[in-house]
């Protein structure tokens, strides 16, 4: 059997130049960006995973209530699973609570507001009772509730009960805290400082 020579294979290198980059360092972390495009080339933080196609046959305010409307964690879960993809992602601003004692806060308030930021059941939402902060925080009850009322005055937090058989939910201002997919916190920033969408047609 007669054996056929194969010619050596050409392959045609172009060279890539070097990307021009700056280095940026952000709470001990460094980000590489291109100069030319804003683009992240590589970053020592760990950047959230892209999102995957998902299908879930659920309708919000139907077969679950609606986020807003949820009397626990657990009915919150329920109802933000459609929508949030990164649900155990928490920021929280911590030191935006040591500006609170630039504008009179107490530091009891202070303490109060973090515990709840750093105790999120999901978006901007703590579930439980003045006893369970009470416990918690190992503060007196009539002090406890001095120091909601400041909260609340400052327009820092908000309490809503719901029934005896219910716990209340206590949410923060989105802008010291959030549990979750980042797409919401703005639409509910716009609520909690009053702005509504412009309305197109008026």
């Amino acid at each position: 059997m007669t054996k056929t020579a194969t010619a050596p294979l050409s392959v045609n290198i172009t060279p890539v130049g070097v990307r021009p980059c700056e280095v940026i360092q952000d709470r001990g972390e460094s980000y590489f960006v291109d100069v030319a495009t804003g683009e992240i080339i590589h970053a020592t933080r760990k950047l959230p995973k892209r999102r995957s196609v998902r299908a879930i046959e659920v309708y919000v305010g139907v077969d679950t209530r609606w986020p807003s409307e949820a009397r626990d964690a657990e009915e919150l879960a329920t109802a933000t699973t459609p929508f949030d993809w990164w649900p155990d992602l928490h920021y929280v601003s911590r030191g935006k609570f040591l500006d609170l004692l630039d504008h009179q806060a107490s530091s009891n308030a202070v303490r109060v507001l973090r515990y709840i930021a750093e105790n999120l059941a999901g978006r901007n939402h703590w579930f439980g009772t003045i006893s369970d902060l009470e416990t918690a925080l190992e503060m007196p009850k009539r002090t406890l509730e001095r120091a909601l009322q400041e909260l609340t005055t400052m327009n820092v937090l908000k309490r809503k009960t719901n029934g005896k058989a219910w716990p209340a939910r206590f949410s923060v201002h989105p802008w010291y805290a959030w549990k979750g997919d980042l797409q919401d916190r703005d639409a509910a920033y716009s609520e909690w400082v009053g702005l509504r969408p412009a309305e197109f047609g008026g």
